[in-house]
């Protein structure tokens, strides 16, 4: 079977550095925090162009943090995209606000600004998640941190799928006020572990989420907030580093299999999605939206010896813990569509020619 994923190319890049620096790590005990946490900090942050980054142990515990961190407590409105992993639904569920689910722009299958602005109408929530899915931006999205900042709604930029993107040649984050980043091992840049951090350019906010990533610790033993337990591993950051010394290698490569896929794949029976003008995506997904439901053809090429995915094959309202605990002003109907036909094929850094041509040749004849 061929993989729709394959950590071994990247593991087997960092693999001597990693093992080097975690020797180091058992050596003076740096499990929890420390220098190399710091240190990938600072890294992850001039790599984003951000002021601040504050490491954190999941993604989904960055979102949690920063919505926290920025005012979010329970009964507010919170708007975010019916697309999107469950993390981001979560993280505000958990906080005990209420989500807001905004549908899907057509064009480039993010969050729909013209929505936003009728749910904002609505609801007058103060906070906001915009999902930077599938490896790209939305087309958009000046224009939507615009209107953010003009109606003084606190703007969280999930970018657990968009590390490595650009806007018009600047990293993509450089001007988010506040955004996270997972470091789950499939992302473009994964660790060994769960990881996430925190950006932004708001120092007094920063220091927030590294308080509530830390049990709300003020002091040692004294405590500002209640908080979460949310640190970071010493062995992870190491590896981490390791990885960064090849992000814009990994990068590279995962872009140049998403330009062989898209002069290859012209003429099928599906959309090939991407992104819009000034956008450079990071190469995470090659996302298609084919023309006919996309379960069977998928099968097809399971059958062939190909792994493909679904990402995502539901929406967030269509979860059983969503019902009765979101709010929305549209029947959310592109999303709906959308993860009917969805189909994702194998990319990752390091995949073979030969690979990358089989699944081609097995695209041509399967998505008539």
């Amino acid at each position: 079977m061929l993989p729709f994923i394959d950590l071994q190319p990247v593991t087997q890049l960092v693999a001597g550095a990693a093992r080097a620096a975690w020797d180091g790590v058992l050596e003076r005990c740096e499990f929890v925090g420390g220098a190399g946490v710091q240190q990938l900090e600072r890294t992850i942050a001039a790599y984003c162009g951000a002021p601040h980054a504050v490491a954190c142990a999941s993604g989904t515990d960055a979102l949690v943090l920063a919505l926290q961190a920025a005012g979010v407590t329970p009964g507010m409105h919170v708007a975010l995209p019916n697309l999107t992993f469950w993390a981001t639904f979560e993280a505000v569920a958990q906080l005990g606000a209420i989500p807001v689910l905004i549908d899907i722009s057509p064009d480039d299958l993010q969050l729909d600004l013209d929505e936003l602005r009728r749910a904002h109408e609505t609801y007058r929530f103060g906070h906001a998640i915009v999902v930077h899915l599938y490896g790209w931006a939305s087309n958009a999205l000046r224009a939507l941190r615009t209107f953010c900042r003009e109606h003084e709604v606190c703007l969280i930029e999930d970018a657990a799928q968009a590390a490595g993107v650009e806007l018009d040649g600047a990293p993509l984050l450089a001007d988010a006020a506040v955004a996270t980043l997972s470091f789950y091992p499939a992302k473009v840049i994964g660790g060994c572990m769960d990881g996430g951090a925190v950006m932004t350019g708001d120092a007094a906010l920063a220091q927030r989420v590294r308080s509530l990533g830390n049990h709300g610790r003020a002091t040692h033993y004294s405590y500002h907030h209640v908080g979460w337990s949310s640190r970071m591993a010493g062995l992870q950051a190491h590896y981490l580093l390791a990885v960064m010394q090849h992000a814009d290698q990994i990068v590279a490569d995962r872009r140049r299999l998403v330009a062989a896929y898209r002069a290859q794949l012209g003429g099928l029976a599906a959309t090939l999605h991407g992104p819009g003008p000034g956008i450079t995506e990071n190469g995470y997904l090659l996302v298609l939206a084919c023309d006919a439901p996309a379960e069977p053809i998928a099968a097809a090429f399971r059958a062939r010896g190909i792994a493909v995915a679904r990402t995502y094959p539901e929406t967030i309202d269509a979860q059983a813990p969503a019902r009765g605990r979101f709010v929305a002003v549209s029947a959310l109907a592109r999303s709906r569509a959308h993860v009917e036909r969805v189909l994702n094929l194998p990319l990752y850094y390091g995949l073979p020619a030969h690979d990358l041509a089989a699944i081609v040749s097995a695209a041509r004849e399967i998505v008539v």
